[in-house]
């Protein structure tokens, strides 16, 4: 995602591990490279070590890395990671997907969240009231429900063309915000708190139900992150931070809760 000021998002595996890929064949059976792809929750944005000041890659600490780290010694070849900071579900078809090729066996994305206006929800979350609160993040959720199905088809249509031996996760969002009263959260009230995590839901349960559809496998991180939100005694996700880039991102804990869950559907 981008920083607080401009872009904030929002954000149970299926039982089906199969995604997209063909388990069949001399071709699939060599499909053994790894792709991420996806916006700052996936290039690390808030874990430290960055590759860069433009996409924000953390160097070892993103979920990718940690994931591509964890698995067995000669199981996985060629390691891409085209995540970006900032990244739209656009901006991932059209320029991250060229590292695609039929030698892919998996890919990882997480995108969606910058596509809905939840920059202006988490400021009138945490600038205005109750009211423009629940206003601001019920116009997210329609964008989600209005916006989002024709053009998570159109980038799971692409990733199965382009990589048509590969498993396919889609990881989604936690929670930003610990939920319930008596929970001191700066300007965030109990109801605001509760607003932004109903919004957050409403885009899973938007992008788990396209993954579905596209045949791949949706790795739900919201249960994994229950106590570790912004306002929780151990968060595993940033409040506002000096570095405004990396304000409700995941800490380096956070990215390990990732890479934890999506490991606990690929095995």
């Amino acid at each position: 995602m981008k920083t607080v000021v401009t872009v904030v998002v929002a954000g149970i595996a299926t039982a089906s591990c199969s995604g997209s890929g063909n388990d069949g064949g001399a071709e699939a059976a060599e499909a053994r490279d790894y792709v991420a792809l996806g916006d700052s929750y996936a290039a690390g944005l808030g874990a430290g070590n960055y590759a860069d000041t433009e996409c924000y890659r953390s160097t070892d600490s993103s979920y990718p890395r940690l994931w591509a780290k964890s698995r067995p010694a000669g199981t996985i070849g060629e390691v891409t990671d085209s995540t970006c900071s900032g990244a739209v579900i656009h901006e991932v078809r059209t320029t991250q997907l060229r590292a695609l090729d039929e030698k892919t066996g998996w890919v990882t994305v997480t995108v969606g969240g910058n596509d809905v206006g939840w920059s202006q929800t988490l400021q009138q979350c945490m600038l205005g009231n109750d009211l423009t609160c629940g206003s601001a993040t019920r116009t997210a959720a329609s964008t989600a429900e209005t916006v989002l199905p024709e053009q998570l088809d159109g980038l799971y249509t692409a990733i199965k063309e382009r990589a048509p031996n590969a498993k396919v996760y889609v990881l989604g969002y936690p929670h930003l915000l610990a939920s319930g009263t008596g929970v001191k959260c700066e300007s965030l009230s109990a109801a605001r708190r509760e607003a932004l995590n109903t919004g957050a839901d409403t885009l899973n349960e938007l992008i788990k139900a396209r993954a579905a559809n596209a045949g791949f496998t949706f790795v739900d991180v919201r249960e994994i992150f229950d106590g570790h939100e912004v306002c929780t005694a151990t968060p595993w996700i940033h409040a506002v931070r000096d570095q405004i880039a990396e304000s409700f991102h995941p800490t380096a804990d956070g990215q390990k809760a990732y890479a934890t869950a999506l490991t606990a559907v690929t095995g």
